[in-house]
């Protein structure tokens, strides 16, 4: 029982490691103000770029939370993984397993529905904009 936990706890810690080193490769260039197509020193950038509408900016948001939703959705689907096999047949484990896998589809299920209605709502509000119907 405990040797499982310890496991579950490394594979956790690496993948927290991971993250966090990560974020060293990201730059600051954006923390700069445009001018004359390049950044200036001691201004700041639009952190989303050349976005001037209200859709751009919805669709570098929900992009971006989609990204991060997938790639929690697959370290779900990795640790439910683990948890089928660190079961070893128990069937309270194994139901707290499959409870798990069914939650990660779900979220899944929601991020794509989410996407989904996101266009309609922009096509809709779009089409209202510019008196079509």
């Amino acid at each position: 029982m405990k040797k499982n936990k310890l496991i579950l706890n490394m594979v956790i810690g690496v993948m927290i490691l991971t993250a966090v080193f990560s974020f060293g490769f990201v730059t600051t260039d954006h923390v700069y103000a445009v001018v004359d197509g390049a950044c200036a020193p001691g201004k700041i950038c639009n952190p989303l770029g050349n976005t001037s509408t209200l859709d751009q900016v919805l669709n570098i948001v929900i992009s971006t939370i989609q990204v991060i939703a997938g790639i929690l959705s697959v370290v779900y689907l990795i640790l439910a993984g683990l948890k089928f096999i660190l079961a070893s047949g128990d069937p309270a484990k194994t139901k707290k397993a499959r409870d798990m896998l069914l939650y990660v589809v779900i979220g899944i299920a929601i991020i794509f529905g989410a996407q989904a209605i996101s266009i309609v709502v922009r096509t809709t509000i779009t089409q209202v904009g510019s008196g079509q119907q």
